[in-house]
């Protein structure tokens, strides 16, 4: 079991749930907020921590189990022709980003930062930036 997330759990947790014959342009971890119905339908109430990756196809989400941070407790393929809302916008800190996604399947909101005590992810920083530009790029 993990104590920390990191690059080698990140990566084959995505793996688990790549779809079938795309592959990922970014990676990065990030925490799922809000009461929203896919939070709900992942048992939590507040916030999750999850590893993301966007494809040229789609943008998934690997929810981590609160108990053991190197298992998916649930997951979320969006494709990306299916976003009809996107905002990203700034944190309370300058190095953190809320994206808030409106789609067909329901609506997400994710706080991504670029560095912290609970993750050793070594190119967070480029994978925010990665999946924030990919995201801006399909919703235009």
């Amino acid at each position: 079991m993990a104590l920390l997330m990191n690059d080698n759990d990140m990566n084959r947790l995505l793996e688990e749930v790549r779809p079938e014959g795309e592959h990922y342009v970014g990676k990065a971890w990030g925490t799922l907020t809000g009461s929203t119905a896919k939070m709900l339908a992942l048992g939590a109430m507040d916030s999750v921590s999850c590893y993301l990756g966007i494809t040229e196809k789609s943008f998934v989400v690997a929810a981590l189990s609160d108990m053991d941070i190197s298992a998916v407790c649930g997951r979320i393929v969006l494709p990306l022709a299916q976003i009809k809302k996107l905002k990203i916008n700034r944190g309370l800190l300058p190095f953190q980003r809320i994206l808030k996604i409106r789609s067909e399947q329901g609506k997400l909101q994710l706080l991504l930062t670029n560095n912290s005590l609970r993750a050793r992810i070594r190119r967070q920083q480029e994978g925010v930036q990665t999946i924030c530009r990919a995201l801006e790029a399909v919703s235009v």
